[in-house]
């Protein structure tokens, strides 16, 4: 009989030292559990976050390729105007240098003046009214520069529709530099942004699966207690 107390008492206590520890593996449980779900919702706005700003740097490279090709449009026409306004005073030039061969030259010469008569009329070159008038006449096909106007005129008008083009050219140079440094620091910003956003993602991540497996292995060692419990509840019942 004493020693069946003894054993009833001692089961006794094996019992209510596993109810203690199980009920503080049970805390430790919960705890876990509401920490990795506050983590794991972390992450899943974390994910959102970089989904929306890698959308936003992608729509921002979208708009700034395009304004690029409109950028090289733009630039192509102007660098053409120049080059045709080059060639006409050049042409013009050397007609008036020339003795021999003067209708083939002055041929090339109208040519090129023509040319320069459409851009300057086609992209309504902020000239004079009498520039504009003889740019207009110049530009009918059988034009004829000496009937009506000096060449020194007509040089002269063209090198100032030159320099007003390459005023242009630098302008949209200017406007293309500036657009790209500004979507170049922008691209920058969401890079740094997206970069941060999945370092702390990351680092979540791994907090999140390291107190699972915390969480897992005292879900053990309770079923593992609570096992042992009921083994020395049964074994105490049966005394």
């Amino acid at each position: 009989a004493c020693f069946c107390k003894e054993q009833v008492d001692e089961k006794q206590y094996n019992i209510e030292k596993s109810d203690k520890k199980i009920e503080k593996l049970s805390s430790e449980i919960e705890k876990l559990s509401a920490e990795i779900s506050a983590l794991d919702e972390e992450i899943g706005e974390l994910s959102k976050k970089i989904t929306k700003l890698e959308e936003e740097s992608k729509i921002a490279q979208d708009r700034r390729d395009k304004e690029h090709e409109v950028y090289m449009e733009k630039e192509a026409d102007a660098a053409g105007a120049i080059d045709a306004c080059e060639r006409a005073i050049a042409a013009l030039k050397e007609s008036k240098a020339q003795l021999k061969g003067k209708a083939q030259l002055e041929g090339e010469a109208l040519a090129q003046v023509r040319s320069v008569a459409r851009l300057a009329l086609a992209s309504k070159a902020a000239l004079s009214e009498e520039r504009m008038h003889m740019l207009s006449a110049l530009a009918q096909p059988g034009a004829a520069y000496e009937s009506t106007y000096h060449s020194n005129d007509i040089i002269a008008t063209i090198e100032d529709l030159r320099l007003k083009f390459k005023s242009i050219k630098e302008r949209l140079d200017q406007e293309e530099f500036d657009a790209n440094a500004m979507h170049d620091k922008k691209q920058l910003a969401l890079k740094n942004e997206i970069k941060f956003a999945e370092q702390e993602k990351t680092e979540k991540t791994e907090l999140s699966e390291a107190k699972t497996e915390e969480k897992e292995a005292k879900e053990g060692d309770k079923a593992q207690e609570t096992a042992d419990r009921n083994a020395d509840k049964s074994f105490q019942d049966v005394l």
